[in-house]
């Protein structure tokens, strides 16, 4: 449940994309924080884990495209059109620059939304994200994502598989009032958002340019997480010379916000805070590195 003492809103934005509908905690005069969910999911996600953050902090959570309360277009769900309308909802807020915190497969809109406009993001924090080359969804995986739209029982299983850990059983009724309420934001998604995601990840990479964030970046990873393995997380974190750290979760899987959100909420506060000095050095090199790169591939 959220703190009484920090308040929370509900409200929509008009951009000249898409009308998002956004949840917000904390106070608009704190230190601005976006939060992207993942597929299948909404702004409703991070509700945990915003009434563990301090109170210093004002964080947003939009409902992405053709999820929640939000825009439901039948296009538009290409990973750079999605960061596209990141930058749009920044612009309406009027924010200049701000954290983000990404799950999932909005780890490869932040990453697209970083690389384009760098100078918007004061950190990257990737949880369980999809790896910067993208992620390849087999036919028949299409067939099950597809089949989720009108098969609610299929729907909750594949949710719940994202979240191992956490008490979604009798004997925990809010808990299971949440996650039946997750379920019905689900099922209400656009069509379109059900399968044309995953296509855009099929279609994205970035690895070769990852070298150009240098952003102090953060990645953490649930050791249960059955959708993006470790060895995935890790190519990410070598990939981008910002990356401070991979932070493990023991015992939690693919959702840390809902499974364990006051130990995501304490490493991603530690993150923020850390004396990020050691590694100016590093995204120096890096960034030189990169031009040097640019400069010799122009000349030939």
């Amino acid at each position: 449940m959220l703190s009484p003492d920090r308040p929370s809103a509900s409200f929509f934005v008009t951009t000249p994309r898409l009308r998002f509908h956004c949840r917000s905690f904390g106070a608009d005069d704190g230190i601005p924080l976006l939060l992207l969910h993942g597929s299948y999911a909404s702004s409703r996600w991070w509700t945990h884990f915003c009434a563990a953050l301090p109170e210093e902090i004002y964080a947003v959570a939009p409902d992405l495209r053709g999820c929640g309360l939000s825009d439901k277009p039948d296009a538009g769900y290409t990973i750079a059109e999605q960061a596209d309308d990141v930058a749009a909802l920044l612009d309406a807020l009027g924010w200049e620059s701000c954290h983000v915190v990404a799950h999932s497969s909005s780890g490869a809109i932040a990453i697209e939304f970083a690389l384009e406009q760098p100078h918007r993001l004061d950190t990257l924090a990737l949880i369980d994200t999809v790896p910067v080359e993208g992620v390849f969804t087999p036919l028949d995986g299409y067939l099950a994502l597809e089949q989720m739209r009108t098969d609610r029982a299929l729907l909750r299983d594949a949710l719940r598989a994202l979240m191992p850990s956490a008490p979604i059983d009798d004997a925990h009724p809010e808990m299971l009032h949440f996650f039946e309420t997750l379920v019905a934001d689900a099922s209400q998604m656009a069509p379109a958002a059900f399968t044309e995601t995953a296509r855009a990840l099929a279609q994205w990479n970035r690895f070769g340019d990852a070298r150009r964030l240098t952003l102090p970046t953060l990645l953490v990873w649930g050791e249960r997480d059955a959708i993006v393995d470790r060895a995935a997380t890790t190519r990410t974190l070598i990939a981008i010379p910002g990356a401070v750290n991979l932070e493990i979760l023991r015992g939690v899987g693919h959702s840390p916000m809902i499974e364990h959100p006051t130990a995501l909420a304490a490493r991603w506060v530690d993150f923020i805070l850390a004396d990020f000095d050691d590694f100016a050095a590093v995204r120096r090199s890096a960034l030189e590195n990169t031009e040097a790169h640019t400069e010799d591939a122009s000349s030939r």
